[in-house]
């Protein structure tokens, strides 16, 4: 009994080492990921007050990581696998390699999904709202900074912003998603169903565009149905739902790889891009 009861405590202990390590690098990631903007120049000093916001639904999901936690035990959701095993002193029961493998093909299929959007629906779309004259997009300040410094910066930003970001979307939100969605769908064992979870996948990453969506939506959308019309056009959307999946499949720190690895090549070929027009 009293090893039954010193096994609990050194579990209990573990998920509240797990839930205060997550919480810390999804602040830290967001308060990195926005000055590194400023300093590539894609944002201004308006912009980056407006952010403020942002940054507190990242405080506010945070201290719901505690919360998420419990609730990924009784989802059978995945969590992060990695940190957790390493906390607990317990052996991995897959290749850090394998995981590495799928987590660069899921970020290949999210930029396959976000060029797809791009291409098929919203660039489309500014061609025919700009009429016969032609598509002129407004510069971008990000051109007149040096290749260097947008792809050593520009990486920086991408991982930051993929910890904040996954810890936030795929482990906050896919847990409170699919405790709703078990009340209206559940399997023998108690977990969302399949329908559910797709459900639950689409769903986050529904919010992932629109949240992408909202730094523009003043200047962009003026209704709030345009707005949320908007989001299902938006890149992020769809590579987040690809990001869903893959961490249903193998876990955070998957998708945390994948997001970043996606955006760092974006930075880049951006990086290359800027290099080859000077």
């Amino acid at each position: 009994m009293a090893v039954q009861v010193s096994g609990a405590a050194a579990d209990r202990a573990a998920r509240q080492r797990e839930a205060w390590i997550l919480a810390a690098l999804a602040i830290a990631g967001a308060m990195i990921e926005y000055p590194l903007a400023f300093a590539l120049k894609s944002l201004d000093r308006s912009e980056l007050v407006r952010a403020l916001p942002f940054l507190g639904v990242t405080i506010v999901l945070a201290a719901l990581i505690p919360l998420t936690l419990r609730l990924n035990a009784e989802l059978g959701l995945p969590g992060a696998p990695l940190l957790a095993a390493r906390l607990a002193g317990e052996k991995l029961h897959f290749s850090i390699r394998s995981l590495l493998r799928v987590s660069f093909g899921y970020a290949f299929l999210a930029a396959i999904a976000g060029a797809s959007v791009l291409a098929l629906v919203i660039v489309p779309l500014m061609l025919i709202q700009h009429g016969a004259g032609g598509l002129k997009l407004p510069p971008t300040p990000m051109l007149t900074v040096a290749p260097g410094r947008i792809a050593l910066v520009g990486a920086s930003v991408a991982i930051a912003a993929a910890v904040s970001e996954e810890i936030q979307f795929r482990l906050v939100l896919y847990a409170i998603f699919g405790w709703i969605a078990r009340l209206m769908s559940r399997d023998s064992r108690g977990h969302p169903g399949r329908r559910a979870l797709w459900i639950v996948t689409i769903g986050q990453g529904y919010l992932f565009g629109l949240i992408h969506l909202a730094p523009l939506a003043g200047t962009l959308f003026h209704s709030t149905w345009r707005f949320m019309l908007g989001g299902l056009v938006m890149p992020q959307t769809w590579e987040g739902v690809v990001f869903g999946r893959l961490y249903l499949r193998r876990g955070l720190e998957a998708s945390i790889i994948a997001h970043a690895s996606m955006d760092v090549a974006l930075f880049a070929m951006a990086a290359i891009g800027v290099l080859h027009t000077r």
